[in-house]
């Protein structure tokens, strides 16, 4: 009950009234961290390295109709491929990227992820495709207990391990609803590590996002595909634009000359200054030596992690 207009209230019942509703907002905030790093703590002790070992290689392949098609398949051998073991999987611009796990249902999946240098340090960039499987697949399942590795490399978390945020995980309309390629991203906010460090400082800084820069961009990019147990890394030029792509709605999608697998989906393409500019997003059946991804602008990538 406030008191009377015309009435005086002592100063001592001020303050105990102050005092109060300052230990209350303390315990609400005490109680809402204490659920955040509880949700945390779950997800770290589920990924146990055999669970890790378990996990299948998420792929999204187009066919001739340009209709996509998301597989959960298993680790195979790989007779040729484009890419090759990133040297130093540990230091900047790599160390950005990391390998990111993730239950679909009663499945365990794995895709590949980039840190992103944000204001908050929290932010994790991928596909779309590694956080919800579309309205065609599954029925717009959101994934759950997503935990992401940078610089993962034969079960060893050299960063530690940053599962994402419950609620704060994010995927474009255009893709959760409507299947869209040109919208095949996923971002989501990380937990900090066990020392309390955020992913971005963890791994030193992550990448900036680089938005509308022209198509014709020299890319390296990164990714964990099929049975490969260490960061991969592949460096191409652009390949040309998705015709497949153009009647839909936003930017056509376009490929680069790297020939990836399944499992390096999310995995990012850095330009010359170290920026992102690209993700490994789709291959097309029948066709090894291009991988295909969102462009990124203001409309696609921009929109997406927009205070975040």
């Amino acid at each position: 009950m406030f008191p009377h207009p015309g009435s005086r209230t002592s100063k001592p019942a001020l303050l105990c009234a102050a005092l109060a509703l300052a230990l209350a907002l303390a315990l609400v905030a005490e109680a809402a961290e204490g659920s955040e790093t509880g949700a945390a703590g779950r997800v770290r002790r589920y990924w146990t390295p055999q669970r890790m070992q378990s996990a299948r290689p998420l792929d999204l392949v187009v066919g001739a109709d340009g209709r996509p098609r998301l597989d959960l398949g298993r680790p195979a051998a790989l007779a040729a491929a484009s890419f090759l073991d990133a040297p130093t999987p540990t230091a900047p611009p790599a160390s950005a990227n990391g390998r990111l796990f993730v239950r679909i249902g009663k499945d365990r999946g794995y895709c590949s992820a980039t840190a992103i240098d944000s204001p908050t340090r929290q932010l994790v960039l991928t596909a779309g495709h590694c956080v919800n499987a579309g309205s065609s697949h599954h029925g717009n399942l959101w994934y759950r207990d997503l935990l992401f590795v940078p610089a993962y490399s034969a079960g060893k978390a050299p960063f530690g391990a940053f599962p994402a945020r419950r609620k704060k995980i994010f995927s474009p309309p255009q893709w959760t609803h409507r299947d869209n390629p040109d919208f095949d991203l996923g971002a989501f906010l990380a937990a900090p590590d066990k020392r309390g460090i955020d992913v971005a400082d963890a791994v030193g800084g992550g990448a900036a996002i680089a938005l509308d820069l022209p198509r014709n961009q020299r890319y390296s990019s990164f990714g964990y595909p099929g049975n490969f147990k260490r960061m991969q890394t592949c460096t191409a030029g652009y390949a040309g634009d998705d015709g497949l792509t153009r009647p839909l709605p936003g930017p056509p999608t376009l490929a680069i000359g790297c020939g990836w697998a399944p499992g390096a989906s999310g995995g990012g393409w850095l330009v010359e200054d170290g920026r992102i500019a690209g993700l490994n997003s789709y291959l097309k059946i029948g066709e090894r030596s291009r991988t295909y991804g969102p462009y990124f602008t203001r409309e696609t990538v921009g929109k997406l992690v927009e205070g975040l």
